[in-house]
């Protein structure tokens, strides 16, 4: 498999993450264990020697050009817009880089452009403005796979409608199959003169959400392209080494145990209740974080209403409690058996009575997913 795509340094404040990775770079990394032989194509400022001496233990070979500066993505948090730095407009563009092979995964970069010819293309554009066609650049391919998010494709298709969107992209013949990524609502794929095909996302014991995006098109690469496998299969696949990837972002994905996921029921809108603390600035900034984050997910959240013993306990509802700020005395009053509550516990406050309780987390952006997950169809 050859990946075509950025190498950058990330970092997240909560919580702390720090290297070298970038989608290409962490795509390559993620099949490297299941695929025959992963070649990494990017630029880098350096010549690469430190990238290649780094990748050498998992098998993957490099191909590099210079760029003239580094590119850092700053996170907050993995829900929150990530600082690109330099800014985009000041990001100097390199030549294009050139690729035939059978098998190609390509993102898009944001300092050059991948021109690529092969047999099966992957292609993920990563932009919801003004995303660059496959064909923009000269590429083609034999069959291609557009991967992309949902806000991606609305603008790829120039379409609110995914199916509409779509249907008017395969009989133009711009790619044989589309799969599009809709976060904890899985994903959907469509594919030439066949019905829509939904796959559900997946259950993770801790989410780690930066780069979950290259993981899935990484993974669908290597069961569509490499593999051969149908496009349905491939992303279902995906799917599931997603939510392996969560729970350890910095190993490659094996594949032997992605067919023991649950999935994660179907959401529709419901309401998710935030409990927090607003006595300091903090504590409000994560409230209403909270609610953005939740709302940006797709679904509906509102500031808590009442008390805190009366979390969980309303018909059609889930609670998210973020401890931080409650006093003792109010924890208490808490039923840890009720199963509608989520505790965002970055303090480890909560005593020991709660220990066994199953949706307890330390972290913000999981405790985000859990409240999702756990949040009824109605």
């Amino acid at each position: 498999m050859h990946v075509a795509g950025g190498i950058y340094l990330e970092t997240c404040e909560t919580p702390s993450w720090s290297g070298l990775w970038g989608s290409g770079l962490r795509a390559a990394i993620a099949i490297s264990e299941m695929s025959e032989k992963v070649t990494l194509h990017g630029y880098l400022k350096n010549n690469g020697e430190n990238l290649t001496s780094r990748l050498a233990s998992y098998r993957v070979s490099t191909e590099i050009l210079p760029r003239h500066h580094d590119v850092v993505f700053s996170y907050f948090h993995p829900l929150s817009d990530p600082l690109v730095e330099p800014a985009h407009q000041r990001i100097r563009k390199q030549r294009a880089l050139l690729l035939s092979a059978d098998n190609i995964l390509r993102f898009s970069y944001l300092e050059g452009s991948a021109c690529v010819h092969g047999s099966h293309v992957v292609y993920d554009p990563q932009s919801p403005r003004g995303p660059e066609k496959f064909h923009e650049n000269g590429s083609t391919a034999e069959n291609l796979a557009l991967v992309m998010n949902e806000n991606e494709f609305k603008a790829y298709s120039a379409s609110d409608d995914l199916d509409e969107g779509a249907s008017r992209l395969l009989k133009a013949n711009e790619a044989q199959v589309i799969v599009v990524k809709r976060g904890i609502f899985g994903a959907n794929v469509y594919q030439t003169s066949e019905t829509p095909f939904y796959v559900p996302a997946y259950q993770s014991e801790r989410i780690f959400k930066i780069g979950t995006g290259d993981v899935f098109s990484a993974a669908f690469s290597y069961f569509w392209a490499e593999k051969r496998q149908d496009a349905n299969q491939a992303a279902d696949l995906a799917s599931r080494a997603v939510a392996s990837y969560c729970e350890n972002p910095t190993v490659p994905i094996n594949s032997m145990g992605l067919r023991d996921r649950k999935p994660i029921q179907e959401c529709r809108a419901s309401l998710i209740e935030v409990y927090g603390s607003a006595d300091t600035l903090g504590r409000l900034y994560t409230r209403q974080e909270a609610l953005y984050c939740i709302r940006s997910l797709g679904l509906e959240a509102s500031i808590g209403s009442g008390t805190l013993a009366a979390a969980g306990k309303r018909v059609g509802t889930v609670s998210l409690v973020i401890v931080d700020g409650f006093p003792d005395q109010c924890l208490t009053v808490l039923d840890t058996t009720l199963p509608g509550i989520i505790f965002l516990d970055e303090e480890h406050r909560l005593k020991p009575a709660f220990t066994h309780h199953e949706q307890i987390t330390d972290d913000f952006t999981s405790s985000i997913y859990k409240a999702c997950m756990q949040s009824p169809v109605l």
